[in-house]
């Protein structure tokens, strides 16, 4: 940058310190951090966030709270990005109470917690078995005046397919609730999630109730499986819904859709 005259800044070196973190050059990451006073940079904030971002990647947990100590030190004020790096390392680690200390941490020291924390936190439950500890937290972020996003369903549904609970009635009920929940948030569900809901309704034979989704996935562009859609034709005729199942067939011929020959 000196050979054409540009300014370093504090801006260009987090951005080349980033990059080296991200594709796990951490040898070169050390030696800018060993030569930034050298030039003329002043660490900030997002410069400690990607240095405790290396180390946790590293797995060195010992050398991440060290930097955050420094933080603390230096009066450089942590984000809300600095203490998710930590929630999240934590969570991995099956530490969930750890990392609900560290947010109860980061609101006495002034900072709320913004809804990746809490979907850090919801799948470090998730990750226990703990259900419906993590859905609770969706109910407390809304209380505190955090506002939900489509993450927070998404730590949700995913825990949802993990289990394998989408057999269940009262699971795939869950889901199709949520799933409502999403799109009234304005928030448009990805093929997948509405793919795991009908392939749920067909797993216990609510086919009226899949076609329902189904329709929605249409209007939202995407479109089922060829499995569930045989599953889900067989299933409406067998209750005499033949209409309905002549719809699906339509909608599979527009998109050029096949069965194969057993089908």
């Amino acid at each position: 940058m000196g050979s054409f005259n540009c300014m370093r800044s504090v801006q260009s070196f987090n951005a080349l310190l980033n990059v080296l973190v991200e594709n796990g050059r951490f040898d070169d990451a050390n030696e800018m951090l060993r030569n930034f006073s050298k030039m003329g940079i002043w660490l900030n904030a997002v410069s400690y966030n990607i240095i405790i971002k290396m180390w946790l990647e590293k797995g060195d947990w010992e050398m991440a709270r060290r930097v955050f100590d420094e933080i603390l030190e230096r009066e450089v004020e942590p984000t809300v990005v600095t203490y998710n790096y930590q929630i999240g390392f934590l969570c991995k680690k099956g530490d969930v109470e750890g990392a609900k200390s560290l947010s109860q941490d980061m609101v006495r020291k002034g900072k709320k917690p913004n809804a990746v924390s809490y979907a850090l936190l919801m799948e470090g439950l998730s990750s226990l078995g703990k259900y419906k500890e993590a859905k609770k937290l969706m109910f407390d972020m809304e209380y505190q005046g955090c506002k939900l996003k489509i993450v927070n369903y998404g730590v949700l549904m995913t825990d949802l397919l993990k289990r394998g609970d989408f057999g269940e009635e009262g699971k795939t009920a869950e889901a199709y609730r949520m799933l409502v929940d999403m799109q009234i948030a304005g928030y448009n569900p990805n093929a997948a999630t509405y793919r795991m809901v009908v392939d749920g309704f067909c797993k216990t034979g609510e086919f009226e109730e899949g076609l329902k989704v189904l329709n929605a996935m249409l209007i939202s562009g995407h479109f089922s499986r060829v499995e569930t859609v045989r599953c889900m034709i067989l299933g409406l005729l067998d209750k005499g819904k033949v209409e309905d199942a002549c719809f699906v067939l339509e909608e599979m011929e527009k998109r050029k859709k096949r069965f194969d020959f057993e089908s």
